[in-house]
Formats: C-alpha cells, sequence, structure tokens
C-alpha cells in the first residue's frame, strides 16, 4: 500500500519533469541549444532518493543545474535550474551557486527568471523574478509572445 510520502515524491518528480519539458521546449523556440545536464541525467541511476550519491562529489553532482543553453546566435552559454512551485517560494538553500546560472521559476499562470546568485544572496523574495529586460539577461532580446505563449501552457499544464 503506497504512502503520502512516496505519492507526494511521486507528484513532485512528476510536476517537475513537466516544468523541465516547457522549459526545454520554450528554451529552444527562443533559439537556445538545449542540452541535459542534471543529475537525472548524467547518472539516471542514482536520481531516485533511495540510492542517492554520498560524499562532497555525490553532493556537488546533485546540486548541477538542469540545462545548459547555448544561443546560436551569440554562442553564449548559460546553466538553467529549472523550479515547478505551486506557492511561487523559492528556498535559497536548493540553489546551487554555479557561474552563468539562471532559475527559472513555474507556476500555474507564471514563468519568471532570475540569476541564481541574486535568487542565493538576497533572499527569496518576487521582484528578484522581474528582471528580463535587464542588460545582462540571455533572455533580453527573445521574443516576448513566446514567453506569453508558454506561460499560457502552464495553465494547461498546472490545473
Amino acid at each position: 500500500m503506497p504512502n503520502w510520502k512516496t505519492n507526494f515524491n511521486s507528484y513532485r518528480m512528476n510536476v517537475g519533469r513537466k516544468a523541465e519539458n516547457l522549459i526545454k521546449e520554450m528554451m529552444e523556440e527562443l533559439g537556445f541549444i538545449v542540452v541535459p545536464f542534471g543529475y537525472e541525467y548524467l547518472t539516471p541511476e542514482f536520481a531516485n532518493r533511495k540510492k542517492l550519491l554520498q560524499g562532497k562529489a555525490g553532493e556537488f553532482i546533485r546540486g548541477l543545474p538542469d540545462f545548459l543553453i547555448i544561443d546560436k546566435q551569440t554562442n553564449f552559454a548559460y546553466f538553467i535550474e529549472v523550479k515547478y512551485r505551486r506557492n511561487g517560494e523559492i528556498d535559497p538553500e536548493d540553489i546551487a551557486e554555479i557561474p552563468e546560472s539562471w532559475v527559472i521559476l513555474v507556476e500555474r499562470g507564471a514563468i519568471s527568471i532570475a540569476k541564481a546568485d541574486y535568487v542565493i544572496n538576497n533572499d527569496y523574495h518576487e521582484d528578484c523574478f522581474n528582471n528580463l529586460d535587464v542588460n545582462y539577461s540571455p533572455f533580453r532580446n527573445k521574443n516576448r509572445n513566446t514567453f506569453l505563449k508558454y506561460v499560457r501552457k502552464t495553465k494547461e499544464l498546472f490545473d
């Protein structure tokens, strides 16, 4: 008989995977090459809670971002960590300090983007995600209608 913890963990993995797939699709449409990069892809046999990698190397691997994205026009690379949160809140402890890393928060009806070090160093608050147009954002010259299209998709995916 499955217990509530098993069901909750399965639910979290399912919505997390949906959010990752949605963002992967959006990044490709925005003109990025998307390379799966998280530990779920690098060491899938150790991605379940019963077999998590241990030690400092294991901790490092578990903290790797979900994707490496490369802008096709500039060839500039960024790391992307995707988080689905029903309540829109991210614990800074959930974000690894990795250079050129961005956090994408997916919620029903919203997709928000922030530099990972901003989330880590300023503690989470809503304003840190309002920076699509800042000069250093990899998304500043991308089609806003594409973002809006995927925001609408969140309403279908996360009912």
